[in-house]
C-alpha cells in the first residue's frame, strides 16, 4: 500500500557510491548511517541548504532500493515532491455498501521509487562536492568531547577493510550494534502485493484506492490498496491488521495472494493480467520508546519515530523532520530539537489499534465514518500529524464513540494474552510497503 515502503523497482542506473575507501583519522561534518528514505532524503535537504562541506552517506545495502518505493500526500512544496514517479488527485476508500472517490486538493498523492529517490539524492549532491555515497557498514560509534569516531567496515579490493573516521554530527537511521528495537512488536500490518500489467485499459490513472474492506475479514481489519502506475498496469495490494496472539502469519501467507486475485476477478476485472512482481513483508505498529538524540548522535527515520504507528506511512514525516535537521544545523542550533513528539497523536493511534484488536468488525464503519463526515483534506494532515488543534477536535467529534470505549474496557480488564514475536520489518522485508 500501502505505507514505507515497497515494490520498488527498476533500477536507474547503479546506486552512487564513493571511488574511494575514506583515510583513518577523516574528519566528515556530518556521517549519516544507512540510505533508505531517511538517509536519502535528509542527503538531500543539507545539501539543498548549502551547509557543510563534508557529507558522507554510508549505505549497507541491506535493502536494495531496487526493491523499495514510498508512497505519502503533499501540497506540492516538498523538496522531493517534483522526483515522484506517480502525482495522483483522487483517493477512493470502499466497504461492502459504500464508495467515495475524495477529492483531496490541496494534497496529492504521491509515488517515488527507490531508484528515483536515487537519482534524486545525486543530483542535489551533485551541486556539494563535499558530499559522498560510500557502500559499506557502520560497525560501531562512539563519542568524545568534539563528536563522534565511526568504524566502518568497506568492501575494498574483494575484501573488507575497516577504517575509523570522525564526524561533528551522526545521522543514525540504523542503530548499529543495538538489539532490534522492533522485535517485540505484537501489533503489525502484513500486507501482499502483486503488480500486474492487462492487455486492456483498465485503470484510472487519476485515482489510488486507499482502503477497500471488500475482502475477507476473519482474520482481521483488512483492506486492498490499488495504485495505478499506468491505464495497464498497477500495485494491488491486500493488507491485514494483524496481532500476534491471535493472527496466524504463516498460515495466512497461502491466502493472501489467492484473496488479492480473488478481487482483482470481483472488483477491477482486469481480465487475463500478467504478474509482473510482487510486494510482500510487514511493517511493526508498535515500536515503543523512539530513539533519542545523544549528543552528537541524532536518530532519524523509524528509529526517531517517523512511521506513524497507525497507518504504516512515514515519508512525509521524514522529509518534514530531514527539513527541520537542515535548518538546525545550518543556523548553529542542535538538531535535537527537529523532532517533534506528539504525544495526542500517539494516544489516539493507540487508541485505534486497541479497536482494531478488541472489535475489528467496527474498523470498516470507523473508517467510513472518518471520511464521510470530514473533509479529506482535514483527514490527510490528521493522519500526517499535520493539523490544527481546531481541526483535530473537529475530526474527533466525529467519530463514534462506543467501539473505542468497549476497546478501553476490554484492555483494562483483560489480561494481554502472549503471542509469538513479529520480526522487525527492516530485517525480515521483502520488500517494503510504498507508504
Amino acid at each position: 500500500m500501502t505505507p514505507t515502503s515497497s515494490g520498488e523497482r527498476a533500477t536507474v542506473g547503479s546506486p552512487a557510491s564513493s571511488p574511494r575507501v575514506p583515510l583513518p583519522g577523516e574528519r566528515f561534518d556530518a556521517i549519516i548511517v544507512g540510505a533508505g528514505a531517511a538517509g536519502l532524503s535528509l542527503a538531500c535537504h543539507l545539501a539543498d541548504s548549502g551547509w557543510g562541506d563534508k557529507v558522507l552517506v554510508v549505505d549497507d545495502a541491506d535493502q536494495p532500493l531496487e526493491q523499495k518505493s514510498w508512497a505519502w500526500w503533499s501540497r506540492g512544496d516538498g523538496l522531493l515532491d517534483a522526483a515522484a514517479s506517480a502525482v495522483i488527485g483522487t483517493l477512493r476508500v470502499a466497504g461492502a455498501t459504500w464508495q467515495r472517490d475524495l477529492a483531496i486538493a490541496p494534497y496529492s498523492y504521491r509515488r517515488i521509487t527507490g531508484p528515483e529517490l536515487s537519482a534524486a539524492t545525486d543530483r542535489f549532491i551533485a551541486e556539494r562536492p563535499g558530499y559522498e555515497r560510500l557502500s559499506g557498514s557502520v560497525t560501531a560509534i562512539a563519542q568524545d568531547s568534539t563528536g563522534a569516531r565511526l568504524v566502518i567496515e568497506v568492501p575494498h579490493d574483494g575484501h573488507r577493510r575497516t577504517v575509523e573516521v570522525a564526524a561533528r554530527w551522526v545521522f543514525d537511521s540504523v542503530g548499529p550494534g543495538e538489539p532490534s528495537r522492533g522485535s517485540g512488536t505484537r501489533a503489525y500490518l502484513d500486507f501482499h502485493g502483486l503488480y500486474i500489467d492487462c492487455p486492456t485499459d483498465v485503470f484510472d490513472t487519476g485515482t489510488a484506492t486507499l482502503m477497500d474492506f471488500r475482502t475477507d475479514q476473519s482474520a482481521g481489519t483488512a483492506f486492498v490498496y490499488v495504485l495505478p502506475l499506468t491505464a495497464r498496469s498497477a500495485l494491488v495490494e491486500r493488507t491485514v491488521f494483524a496481532f500476534s496472539d491471535r493472527y496466524d502469519r504463516t498460515r495466512q501467507a497461502t491466502l493472501q495472494e489467492s484473496r488479492v486475485r480473488q478481487y482483482l476477478r470481483e472488483h477491477v476485472r482486469a481480465g487475463a493480467y500478467r504478474v509482473t512482481g510482487h510486494e510482500v513483508g510487514i511493517i511493526p505498529l508498535e515500536r515503543g520508546p523512539v530513539a533519542k538524540p545523544s549528543g552528537w548522535i541524532v536518530p532519524i527515520g523509524a528509529r526517531a519515530g517517523m512511521v506513524k504507528a497507525s497507518t504504516g506511512y512515514g515519508f512525509e514525516r521524514i522529509q518534514r523532520h530531514s527539513a527541520a535537521i537542515a535548518s538546525c544545523v545550518a543556523s548553529g542550533r542542535h538538531p535535537a530539537s527537529a523532532a517533534r513528539e506528539c504525544h495526542w497523536a500517539r494516544t489516539l493511534d493507540h487508541a485505534l489499534l486497541r479497536v482494531m484488536h478488541a472489535d475489528p468488525a467496527q474498523a470498516p464503519d470507523i473508517f467510513a465514518t472518518l471520511f464521510a463526515r470530514n473533509p479529506a483534506p482535514r483527514v490527510l494532515s490528521f493522519l500526517d500529524e499535520d493539523a490544527s488543534w481546531r481541526d483535530q477536535l473537529k475530526l474527533c467529534a466525529t467519530m463514534p464513540r462506543a467501539p473505542f470505549v468497549r476497546a478501553q474496557v476490554r484492555a483494562a480488564t483483560s489480561t494481554r494474552v502472549a503471542g509469538p514475536r513479529v520480526p522487525h520489518a527492516e530485517s525480515d522485508k521483502v520488500s517494503l510497503p510504498s507508504r
